[in-house]
């Protein structure tokens, strides 16, 4: 079964297997981690299932197992479920940025940490036990693009919401194709623009993106661009997993799919018009294989 959360005692935090999925490729937690169950009195060992993979299965996201079903205990309401009333369906959150210390050093321990009977780390976080349903908080749109393909599937994207700085919306109108849309009457939307594109390498060290299918502007068709600086690259705290995953759709000829959260930008007074997505925050991109397609195409939705 899969679990959404689990406790990590080398950092002393409660964390998503997203949280642990980003960690990961920060380089600030190891293969080797110890993940614990928040079940009330059960500190059975978890799995984070899909850690190491830069290029998650598109029908996979990360998430936390069990390595045996019996370590868990009585009193674990994690996999021994319990009746009640159903709870309310919470929108799900796009964090436009992180917090300052999202990606802060694990918590150096002042005083040795005594072992468990099976010879790993204990828990040392308290309090946080407790499986109560929260708000799934997501800082990469790939995270929001995955459960978009979810919601897909499940034929319920417009009933499933998401929140972004403190307005609602649905996914069904979130996320926008580019292909054959008025982009000049959508130059203030910002959504998760998404289509076919090429990727190539730049000399200085970034990469620059071409939508293959166009907007329309008058009798025109304009295919927009979007280049991600070096410097932006060097900055991301994820750049292993994001250079993992672009150089090998260029060593595979650069065709991908790209979802953009942003707005299409037209020059005012240029000569000839063209379209491009700014994009500096390296979180509101996720660039795909080209077999995302087959994804969106054998679903119920067209998407809009």
């Amino acid at each position: 079964m899969a679990i959404d959360e689990a406790i990590t005692p080398e950092r002393d935090e409660r964390l998503s297997a997203e949280r642990a999925y980003e960690l990961y490729w920060a380089d600030l937690l190891g293969a080797d981690a110890t993940f614990l169950c928040v079940g009330q009195g059960c500190e059975a060992h978890l799995i984070c299932a899909c850690l190491e993979k830069p290029e998650q299965n598109l029908r996979i996201r990360p998430y936390f197992r069990s390595r045996r079903l019996e370590d868990h205990a009585a009193t674990c309401e994690v996999v021994h479920a319990r009746g009640g009333e159903k709870e309310e369906n919470k929108p799900d959150v796009f964090e436009a940025q992180r917090p300052a210390d999202h990606f802060r050093a694990a918590p150096s321990v002042t005083a040795p940490a005594s072992v468990s009977h099976d010879g790993l780390a204990p828990r040392r976080t308290s309090g946080v036990t407790g499986t109560a349903k929260r708000a799934s908080h997501y800082y990469r749109l790939s995270s929001l693009v995955q459960k978009f393909l979810e919601h897909r599937r499940d034929d319920d994207l417009d009933e499933a919401s998401v929140e972004i700085g403190g307005e609602t919306t649905t996914y069904a109108a979130l996320f926008r194709n580019v292909y054959r849309q008025k982009v000049a009457e959508l130059t203030g939307t910002r959504a998760v623009w998404w289509g076919k594109a090429s990727i190539r390498a730049t000399k200085e060290g970034g990469y620059f993106l071409t939508f293959s299918r166009p907007f329309r502007h008058d009798d025109t068709e304009l295919r927009p661009t979007i280049t991600l600086a070096a410097k932006d690259i060097e900055a991301y705290a994820v750049r292993r997993l994001l250079k993992a995953r672009l150089d090998k759709l260029i060593d595979e000829g650069g065709r991908c799919v790209v979802f953009a959260w942003a707005k299409p930008w037209m020059p005012t007074n240029a000569e000839s018009a063209f379209v491009r997505f700014y994009v500096n925050n390296l979180d509101h991109i996720d660039v795909r294989g080209t077999e995302v397609l087959d994804e969106l195409k054998n679903t119920s939705r067209v998407a809009r």
